[in-house]
Formats: structure tokens, sequence, C-alpha cells
């Protein structure tokens, strides 16, 4: 399981003309990954920070059993707080998709270990939080299929 949470937003929009509609700094590492981050909310001490990158998951699209919440998201920002506390954490990357999606502008997905669904939230169905411990796969697309975003080809 991943150590981060991660969102999930459906933009063709690249780093530096998202983080200044999100309120985020913007950071490059030496290889020329790229990172968004901000102070921690309500006063806490720590940052939360993550790294940004083109959604590179995926699955044949002629298979409709290998279909996945996660096939038509663009993006992945992998969230982190440091200092590391796991629910602090979870508090944080929370509070960040519900900026995210209060937006209006693009379908999100909130996953914690890249395969449980936290919550979603598209312009169709609005916001939904799932119960703990659902899985993102086809055996359970009853619950998700609603947020599920056609792939681009």
């Amino acid at each position: 399981m991943s150590s981060f949470e991660h969102a999930l937003i459906r933009t063709q929009l690249g780093a530096a003309e998202l983080c200044p509609l999100l309120g985020l700094e913007l950071t490059w590492d030496d290889v020329g990954s790229v990172y968004l981050s901000r102070p921690a909310s309500d006063g806490r001490p720590g940052i939360v920070r993550g790294k940004l990158y083109r959604k590179r998951y995926g699955y044949p699209l002629n298979d409709p059993e290998e279909e996945s919440l996660i096939d038509g998201y663009d993006l992945v920002w992998d969230i982190g707080y440091s200092p590391r506390d796991k629910e602090m954490q979870l508090d944080e990357a929370q509070r960040l998709f519900r900026e995210i999606t209060s937006t209006g502008r693009w379908p999100a997905i909130l996953l914690r270990g890249m395969d449980l669904p936290l919550a979603c939230w598209d312009i169709r169905c609005g916001y939904r939080e799932f119960p703990p411990g659902t899985p993102s796969d086809v055996d359970h697309r009853a619950l998700w299929a609603p947020y599920r975003q056609p792939p681009r080809i």
C-alpha cells in the first residue's frame, strides 16, 4: 500500500496552469519532477506536499473486466504531510480534495493507496464519500460507476 493519499484529476492543464488556480506552490527537483505544496491547514505545523505527474496506470480499453474508476483521469498528485503523521496526512488530503472539488472545474478522485476511493466529485453527480475499504475494481463498479470518466484516446 502506498504511503500517500492520491488525488486524481481529469484535466489537461499542466502544473504551471493548475498551481495558481489551487493556491499552491510549484517546485521542481533536480531531475525535473514537479511538486505542489502549501503550509498545513489551521495553523498546524508542517507542509502538505507531493509529486504531480501524468497518470501512467491503465489497462486495455477493450476489456470491460479490467475497467477501473481511475481509467479516465489524467493527473496524479501524491499527497504527503511532513512531519509524518498518517492521520494528519489523511485529514490534509481530504481538505485539499474538498478545495479542489469546490472549484467545480475538474472531475476528481481521492484515493488511499491507489486502490481505495475515499471520495469523488464530478459536475453530473456531485461530491460523494465512499465507505471505508471500498475497492475501485470492476467487482464494485455499482458504487463508483457514476464517477468513472471515459478514457482519453
